[in-house]
């Protein structure tokens, strides 16, 4: 049953995407508010087709820690890709921290650069995190929101991994509080798996940390929250 739904969900999913992406293909041409509602409501899309098709929901808890006003950068671990369709749905015109290879991705690259993502080398790193902690200062004059993963790649639901201290370096030289999130997504939108399973995938939004001025100090804080 879940092979079944799996395949008719990629169906629709790859079908939806080509077509509305080579609909709306001149995104050089389209002003920001476009493309932010565009790409918003591609991501809601996809997380209508997991739960309808798939049969994946989500349970979301603590609302109350999303801040209301002012900027932000969105922590969150890392399973597949599901988490970036929600965090995309939940804060629209957020901008993504993201590995290079992503920039290659046909359209949809276009898409990033108009939205402003960053990508990072990751055999540079510190060239890599030069430029990002450049690019959020500058972003930040217009962006509330930024995304990034600590974890710097997908790890299935049960393993751990050291965490990226970029995240405190773009906090400490930005001055940008982090909102952290967690989800257990690997456990139904298994990564790299074509079979997907059914089921609540629980988020957890912590309160935002504002003044984590000891590297090792938020680290562990932010792996507490992962990992336990």
């Amino acid at each position: 049953m879940n092979f079944i739904r799996s395949f008719i969900f990629y169906f629709f999913f790859y079908t939806w995407t080509t077509c509305y992406f080579v609909l709306f293909s001149p995104v050089r041409f389209f002003n920001i508010k476009l493309v932010i509602y565009l790409s918003s409501f591609w991501t809601r899309t996809v997380i209508k087709l997991s739960y309808v098709i798939l049969g994946i929901d989500y349970k979301i808890t603590g609302l109350k820690n999303i801040p209301t006003k002012g900027k932000f950068i969105v922590a969150s671990n890392h399973q597949s890709a599901w988490e970036t369709f929600l965090i995309g749905t939940l804060f629209p015109g957020s901008v993504f921290i993201l590995k290079n290879e992503l920039r290659k991705i046909p359209i949809f690259s276009m898409y990033f650069k108009k939205l402003g993502f960053i990508f990072v080398k990751r055999n540079q790193v510190i060239k890599s995190l030069k430029l990002v902690v450049k690019s959020v200062r500058e972003l930040s004059k217009e962006k509330n929101v930024f995304v990034i993963f600590p974890e710097g790649t997908r790890i299935n639901p049960d393993d751990k991994v050291k965490l990226n201290s970029g995240v405190f370096a773009i906090h400490k030289f930005t001055g940008i509080p982090i909102l952290p999130i967690k989800h257990d997504s690997g456990n139904f939108w298994v990564n790299k798996k074509f079979v997907k399973k059914n089921g609540i995938v629980n988020v957890e939004i912590f309160p935002l940390i504002k003044n984590g001025t000891n590297k090792d100090k938020l680290i562990k804080t932010l792996e507490k929250y992962y990992y336990s």
